[in-house]
């Protein structure tokens, strides 16, 4: 860590082996043409490509210094308001400038969130051309040139030729930073063009520590969120948030619910939870968290010998481990065109009839 990085945005966390690779790069001034960054969401890929741009869009006279985070340079980076910073990331729609100008604000104010849609985005072609046309011009300032391009995984097929091109014959004084958690859905031709930067998933028991540490969840919450993360530092945000809290807690009573001897508190329990929309990222998340609740009730019970002590009853290894299989069965229905709120309903009565209870 240089002196410029002292009391500066934390890009890099639990990245180490990102971060030297990054630094070595930039103090040797050998920063690649192309790098393609490569790891969970919410780990910092997209951060450390908003640390690399200001790196290379820095005025500092000492390589070692950049990026100072104090210059001119450094703070329009910081802001994407910088000429020659590019930036392309997926939207719903390619001229949907509300998601546009809701995708800077929240990167700008945290380049670790997790950004979500109710609709499949992509990457339009359109954009990137206009992007291309822009690389092809004369640095605004005389420098360097930087196009960023998060997700890129969710570029359509008929995009992969155009940005090829401008990797492989690229104008001068141009770098490309490209962030995935999906490489396998980039194109081999693209890939070898790039120098890979790896990011891994973070221990959840660091994202729940941090978590406590900074006074975003109690440690109950915290818990729950870190584990939930996929080890991704911003996805365990999002899941603080006061919206996420609310549907985890909602999850769970359905879990409670679930296993009484009448259903009738399950089924308006549920009716209440998908009330005005199908939830689709919220359902996913609940089959994962009820997959987590089982083990923990699992436990209490095998530790205890008392079933009363948990949600649900959970006789034996086997029975658990069936029960975590028929989460998972419901869990991947959600992929094949069936509602959530009839994934939910199947996936719990299967999983009374597995324990019993009719």
């Amino acid at each position: 860590m240089t002196a410029s990085d002292i009391h500066t945005p934390q890009y890099f966390w639990q990245q180490d082996a990102a971060r030297h690779a990054l630094r070595a790069a930039l103090d040797a001034d050998r920063l690649a043409t192309a790098y393609l960054f490569v790891g969970p969401e919410g780990v910092g890929k997209w951060a450390a490509a908003q640390w690399t741009a200001k790196a290379l869009l820095c005025e500092a006279p000492e390589r070692g210094n950049r990026p100072c985070h104090e210059c001119g340079g450094c703070k329009r980076a910081a802001k994407f308001t910088h000429p020659d910073l590019h930036l392309l990331y997926p939207v719903p729609k390619k001229d949907d400038e509300e998601h546009i100008a809701a995708f800077l604000e929240t990167k700008r104010d945290n380049p670790f969130a997790v950004i979500e849609y109710n609709r499949k985005p992509n990457l339009a072609i359109e954009r990137v051309r206009d992007v291309q046309t822009e690389l092809s011009k004369t640095a605004a300032e005389g420098g360097k040139k930087v196009a960023v391009i998060g997700e890129a995984d969710q570029m359509a097929p008929n995009v992969h030729g155009i940005l090829l091109k401008s990797i492989e014959e690229p104008p001068p004084n141009t770098h490309f930073v490209l962030t995935t958690a999906d490489p396998g859905r980039i194109p081999q031709t693209i890939h070898s063009r790039c120098q890979t930067i790896r990011f891994t998933a973070v221990d959840p028991e660091l994202i729940a520590q941090r978590l406590v540490d900074e006074g975003i969840a109690a440690p109950d919450q915290a818990h729950m969120a870190a584990h939930l993360s996929d080890g991704g530092w911003g996805h365990a945000l999002r899941l603080c948030d006061e919206e996420s809290v609310a549907w985890r807690s909602d999850v769970e009573t359905l879990w409670q619910k679930a296993f009484q001897p009448q259903l009738s508190d399950f089924i308006d329990q549920m009716e209440t939870m998908f009330r005005g929309g199908q939830k689709f990222n919220e359902t996913v998340q609940a089959f994962d968290i009820w997959s987590l609740l089982l083990w923990r009730d699992a436990r209490a019970a095998f530790a205890s010998s008392d079933t009363a002590s948990a949600s649900m009853a959970t006789p034996s290894l086997d029975v658990a481990w069936s029960c975590w299989k028929i989460l998972q069965q419901g869990r991947a229905t959600l992929w094949v065109n069936v509602l959530p709120r009839s994934a939910v309903r199947g996936t719990f009565l299967a999983l009374r009839k597995r324990m019993g209870l009719g």
